[in-house]
């Protein structure tokens, strides 16, 4: 054993090298009374502010020495995240008068905590009793009068109890009231020592119910719990209802029998939640919604396994979403580190990084483009934002309105210096209520026609969310807008889309999306009724995409945004090859202010002010004053006096 041990020291003393921990946002500190192998179990605290994106569980840890040194470590995650279900030997069955009787044995030395019947059996149900022994002669209750059936799709073939070796197991089925049930086997879960749980608190933060399904939002207290099981308590006194929650799914029911109850109220998780918030649904067919009083939450410990070479303050850092994933040459005697014996230390509570600076979250880009003449460009805001760093600014309707939609003209100035930036599309929307009035025409009275107001022109609107109270119906509905140019009046056919209502359908909102966003602040919404009565419609929103522009900048130095120059180059930067690390960073929110006009403003072509082109006015005039000159020539002259 000499030469594996002699191994393990020469792997766990070997440093990870010297860092810098400013991109980590959060520490522990951790007191070691002396040097050796040391197991500390990660505090829900610390595993909540991970940032680990990808990868192992919890990758960017760091255990640091009071040197300042990043020592290797192994997360000891237990072996198996579901129960290990085994064969039992042995298996007897035993007919009496009365009773059904079945003997087996569990592998020899194992910790068992549950047995599981086997049977073909379709339709039954049985009070029975579990027992054990060491010896053969002397047994010990287990379980008493426990519900054993398959039933209606439900089905209860197993006995829980507390973890324990036993060299054989007894289970007596009660068949005074129903005829033998016959058996094949059973099978017992055997535990490993850490296949340990703790409570975790949990709470129950939103309830909806759709059709036939129950949502429950769970808040887990944090983020990152590796959890076990979750019960449900119910003051229900009979029901079953198929359970979600993660990729774990169970029977839940309870049921009764002979004025004794049998139930099964837990989900068995054994996995990683990764978000504070969970959700577990519950299907109930044609069933009501269940009850639920509260829940409850068991997860297992997370250890972390390291070679302490000096006693004193050690640090625990984590919370990095940039950081890489560690490759360290001790994996490879996870097995060894997992069961060796380790010391215990103790821990402070878990706080924000003092040295953390949200600038070193971001890999470097440079800080200065190239000149920019910002003259062509009509438009400038100013980002105000309260500390350096990567600088997130959501675009306002108002300005989408006034860029090109591939955002081609959109510079970032720092000094008279482009700075990189992406551009950010996460696909959401953000919604905006618009007045929506019907507007009667006598000319069309089997129609329904409404005007809806934009906030403004060229508002960049993707869907209009309409809501109606009428219960059944079938139609298409237009949306258009008049439009006024050089070349004269014409509609514009923004959508054409069919909406339809069934009796019994829940009243819901429709989405109806936009070809394309409207370039005036009034859209024409119509259908056709035919000879049915008038279709209702009540209010209206609109949704617009979010789009967010990243940068970044080293100390408060003003920035602005221009924008609006149809001529403007497209751009080629850089920071393209890094945009998962950019978008990964600690970011800081900036917000933009008033917006200033540039030397290059000119009327936007695609904000109709209803003025028409000047040129078209300067036409017009000449036509007028070459019309009163044929009239003044076709006049007769004054009579000579």
């Amino acid at each position: 054993m000499k030469t594996p041990l002699l191994l393990l020291a020469l792997c766990l003393s070997s440093v990870a090298g010297a860092a810098d921990f400013a991109a980590w946002t959060h520490r522990q500190t951790v007191r070691i009374a002396q040097p050796g192998l040391t197991r500390i179990e990660l505090e829900p605290e610390l595993l909540d502010a991970s940032s680990a994106k990808g990868g192992a569980a919890f990758h960017d840890l760091r255990v640091v020495s009071p040197a300042g040194l990043a020592m290797p470590y192994i997360i000891a995650l237990p072996r198996i995240l579901r129960p290990e279900m085994v064969n039992a030997a042995g298996f007897k069955t035993t007919l009496n008068p009365s009773a059904t009787v079945l003997e087996f044995q569990p592998p020899a030395g194992s910790t068992i905590t549950e047995v599981l019947l086997q049977t073909n059996a379709a339709e039954f149900i049985k009070s029975a009793t579990l027992e054990g022994s060491n010896d053969g002669s002397q047994w010990q209750t287990l379980a008493s009068n426990e519900l054993i059936c398959r039933q209606n799709g439900t089905e209860r073939l197993r006995f829980t109890f507390a973890a324990a070796a036993w060299r054989q197991l007894r289970v007596t089925l009660d068949d005074a009231r129903s005829t033998p049930v016959v058996f094949t086997g059973a099978q017992v879960r055997r535990d490993l020592p850490e296949w340990r749980t703790l409570a975790q608190p949990v709470r129950m933060r939103e309830r909806t119910e759709t059709a036939g399904e129950t949502h429950l939002k769970l808040d887990l207290g944090s983020a990152n719990l590796l959890l076990g099981k979750v019960r449900l308590h119910t003051p229900e006194p009979v029901f079953q209802r198929d359970a979600t929650l993660l990729d774990a799914r169970a029977t839940l029911f309870r049921l009764q029998h002979e004025g004794r109850s049998g139930e099964d109220l837990d989900i068995a998780v054994h996995q990683l939640a990764t978000t504070r918030e969970v959700e577990l649904v519950i299907r109930n067919g044609d069933s009501p919604p269940l009850k639920i009083e509260s829940i409850e939450a068991t997860r297992h410990p997370v250890p972390v396994v390291f070679q302490a070479d000096a006693a004193g303050e050690w640090q625990l850092y984590i919370g990095n979403a940039q950081a890489t994933e560690p490759r360290y040459d001790i994996a490879v005697l996870g097995e060894k580190l997992r069961d060796a014996s380790a010391q215990s230390a103790t821990a402070s509570a878990v706080e924000a990084n003092a040295d953390f600076r949200k600038t070193a979250t971001a890999p470097e880009v440079g800080d200065v483009g190239p000149e920019i003449d910002i003259s062509p460009w009509s438009f400038q805001r100013q980002v105000q934002f309260k500390e350096p760093g990567v600088i997130v600014v959501e675009l306002t309707p108002e300005v989408l309105a006034r860029m090109a939609n591939d955002l081609h003209d959109v510079r970032v100035v720092r000094e008279g210096h482009q700075l990189s930036f992406l551009a950010n599309k996460p696909g959401s929307q953000r919604e905006v209520e618009v007045d929506i009035v019907e507007v009667a025409d006598p000319k069309a009275p089997m129609w329904s026609k409404w005007d809806v107001k934009m906030p403004f022109a060229n508002f960049p609107a993707s869907e209009l969310l309409l809501d109606s109270p009428t219960p059944l119906f079938a139609r298409t509905l237009t949306v258009s807008e008049q439009l006024e140019t050089e070349k004269g009046h014409f509609e514009r056919i923004l959508s054409n889309a069919n909406w339809q209502r069934q009796p019994g359908q829940p009243v819901s909102t429709f989405h109806l999306s936009l070809y394309t966003a409207p370039r005036t602040a009034l859209m024409r919404l119509a259908t056709d009724n035919g000879d049915n009565p008038r279709l209702q419609i009540t209010s209206a929103r609109v949704l617009y995409p979010v789009v967010r522009l990243l940068f970044r900048v080293p100390d408060a130095t003003p920035v602005q945004i221009c924008y609006g120059n149809r001529h403007a180059p497209y751009t080629r930067y850089d920071l393209q090859f890094v945009r998962k690390e950019f978008e990964n960073a600690t970011q800081v929110v900036g917000t933009l202010g008033e917006e200033e006009k540039l030397p290059g403003y000119e009327a936007d072509p695609r904000h109709p002010s209803g003025n028409g082109s000047p040129w078209l006015w300067v036409a017009l005039a000449l036509v007028v004053g070459a019309l009163l000159w044929v009239v003044a020539k076709m006049l007769p002259g004054k009579a000579e006096g």
